[in-house]
């Protein structure tokens, strides 16, 4: 019997985050990665496939499933009661929620082999911010977190408008939390700007028009 320590996306398998021959030290291990989870600083909400969606992530503990198997008795999100089904051909133990750093197209970067945490963006958001008349705005322009000033700019592409606006309200929090008043956290740019955003966004990166206006990261 192998028990297992399982990934699921959206209710599918994503991977075996660990492997065991006894149920007890499959338990050890899922709870171990339980509390760990709790040091994720921003999860990711969307995924792309196919389409932007959102995406739950869970954990799960499971073992091959055995025709004596009672699989779990469980509610959905109006109360009402289901019996589960398995994963495949594996029978769910347990399963508790579960979040998954989200990491970041930053321009400039490769956006394939090396996409950093928030940890990257707070370090270009604090790049300066301590000096004398330094001053710095933050906005979302579509699916874009924009922090620029005279002598800085730097673009960050989230998967959609949702994401750009959630990564907007966690650096103003940190922001706020740090006591840093060199930074002006804008929001959503309105009608008004966004004319001029499209103008900062192309002098920086030479990009046609039509991709600095769409919403998300699909082409």
């Amino acid at each position: 019997m192998v028990y297992r320590v399982v990934l699921v996306s959206n209710g599918e398998y994503k991977k075996t985050m660990w492997r065991s021959l006894t149920k007890e030290t499959s338990f050890i291990h899922f709870h171990k990665l339980i509390e760990k989870n709790k040091e994720i600083k921003f999860p990711k909400k969307f995924i792309n496939t196919n389409a932007i969606i959102p995406v739950k992530f869970n954990l799960y503990v499971t073992k091959p499933t055995e025709p004596s198997d009672v699989f779990r008795t469980l509610r959905d999100d109006f109360g009402r009661t289901y019996t589960e089904k398995p994963l495949g051909d594996w029978t769910i133990l347990a399963s508790e929620n579960y979040n998954v750093e989200e990491k970041f197209w930053i321009h400039g970067m490769d956006a394939k082999a090396n996409r950093p945490n928030i940890d990257t963006i707070v370090k270009k958001l604090m790049l300066g911010a301590y000096r004398k008349n330094m001053v710095k705005q933050v906005i979302v322009v579509h699916n874009k977190l924009i922090i620029y000033n005279e002598d800085q700019f730097d673009m960050v592409l989230c998967k959609c408008m949702d994401d750009a606006q959630r990564l907007h309200h966690t650096l103003a929090k940190i922001a706020k939390k740090l006591k840093i008043k060199s930074l002006i956290f804008m929001g959503t740019a309105q009608p008004a700007v966004m004319g001029r955003m499209y103008g900062i966004i192309q002098e920086h990166t030479h990009w046609p028009i039509e991709k600095i206006r769409r919403y998300t990261t699909r082409p």
